[in-house]
């Protein structure tokens, strides 16, 4: 067991060092050739020398030397699959984990992709500028589907009211930094400690409950706090049906450092994969796994299920409080909407289109969901005099994208691309 434990940690180790050495090289190459800004020194002045350099329109070397990692390390991926003969650390490293650093370093790169393709800068107003928006909404979507795959897919809880934790993540955040006068570290830590004690709550409360019953019962939780949001007696803390605004720091401003933001919402996104993944493949998880397939068992064999599925929740509530946290920044504002029943169905249907219990499943739903929506939303249709507009329409659309892909992947697109992989090297 020790020995598993050193070479976990030794391999954890090394991808830690991969994925930073990646990184810093084209932001060295940049910090390197760029011009300084004469007004500032010392580290400002390091990072104006890059920021004049990928900050340009158009192509960047910056974005070019991303690209050129990216399929360096997507062939290396490939080459460590088809040969099994090449053994070492780094080798064992891309086998394992290859595939997820070369989309992790794809998505470091899409700003400038997008850049290069517009003529238009990350930096500033323009294509890749409005594209990242786009891409914050979805990281912070995939976050909150996350969470919701690590109680429906891996712990078997069905929740229809998981929209409470993101609502309030927002709501909260916001409300300690225009009323409380709060700073935004304190806000966010605080939100996220309500977010625990409320996820608490329900699971001690709630879990009593079995089956459907549950389900109802979150409903109606989530019911609760979404009414009063939108109640004119708290108008002057929630503004009520109009919502509020507030106040950010200027470097979490998401209109003016946008290209920042963008980056922190998916380093959160990485947090949040990386920490499902090592827990599920903890004995926490595999007991979580037992408690989902066979709960009656797992109690036979020594084990509380109500203790983990309260933790299971309670992870899942803290994880979606703080998707909801970092959505009430990049907006500076909150509205009843956070609280209402589409962002809890938006998860499931992403989870469910994924992949239930599958790791890159919920992430994998959440972006095609979003990005076809984005791309189609202005598309009309036109046949002789019938015209369809898919932005409007979209909700049919949608319903009809489920049924087909549960018909054609009926374990999700990533269960059923894994269990036909299993198949084919059997």
């Amino acid at each position: 067991m020790k020995m598993a434990e050193k070479r976990a940690t030794s391999s954890a180790g090394l991808l830690v060092l991969l994925v930073l050495g990646l990184l810093l090289i084209p932001y060295s190459h940049a910090a390197w050739t760029g011009e300084p800004d004469p007004a500032l020194s010392g580290l400002a002045a390091v990072h104006s020398r890059a920021e004049s350099v990928y900050c340009t329109d158009g192509r960047t070397p910056t974005g070019t030397i991303l690209l050129v990692e990216t399929a360096l390390l997507a062939l290396g991926a490939l080459a460590a699959q088809r040969r099994s003969r090449l053994r070492g650390k780094f080798w064992d490293l891309l086998r394992g984990q290859g595939v997820y650093l070369a989309a992790l370093l794809l998505l470091v790169s899409i700003p400038f992709l997008i850049a290069w393709n517009t003529d238009s800068s990350v930096c500033t107003r323009g294509k890749a500028f409005f594209w990242e928006s786009i891409f914050i909404d979805v990281f912070i979507l995939s976050v909150l589907a996350i969470s919701y795959n690590l109680l429906f897919g891996f712990t078997g809880i069905v929740s229809f009211g998981h929209a409470v934790f993101f609502g309030m993540g927002a709501y909260m955040v916001g409300i300690l930094m225009r009323h409380a006068g709060w700073d935004w570290w304190a806000a966010v830590l605080a939100s996220l400690a309500i977010g625990a004690l409320l996820a608490l709550i329900k699971g001690v409360v709630g879990l009593r409950i079995k089956g459907l019953y549950f389900s109802l019962f979150t409903l109606a939780f989530a019911e609760v706090f979404f009414l009063l949001a939108g109640n004119r007696i708290l108008v002057d803390i929630t503004g009520a049906e109009d919502g509020f605004t507030f106040e950010v720091p200027d470097w979490l401003n998401a209109t003016r450092n946008r290209f920042f933001f963008y980056y922190m919402a998916l380093f959160f996104l990485v947090f949040a994969f990386v920490l499902v993944r090592r827990l599920m493949d903890s004995p926490t998880g595999q007991v979580l796994r037992a408690v989902r397939d066979n709960e009656a068992r797992a109690q036979m064999i020594g084990y509380n299920p109500f203790a983990f599925k309260v933790l299971a929740l309670v992870i899942s509530g803290v994880m979606a409080t703080g998707a909801g946290v970092l959505r009430g920044l990049a907006l500076k504002g909150a509205s009843p909407n956070v609280l209402g029943l589409g962002f809890t169905f938006d998860p499931l249907l992403a989870t469910i289109i994924g992949g239930i219990g599958t790791f890159a499943g919920p992430v994998l739903g959440s972006f095609g969901l979003h990005l076809v929506e984005q791309a189609l939303r202005d598309t009309v249709l036109e046949i002789g005099q019938f015209s369809f507009n898919v932005g409007e329409r979209w909700a049919l659309i949608l319903g009809l994208i489920f049924i087909v892909v549960v018909i054609v992947f009926p374990r999700g697109i990533v269960g059923s691309v894994q269990e036909w992989w299993a198949r084919r090297r059997r």
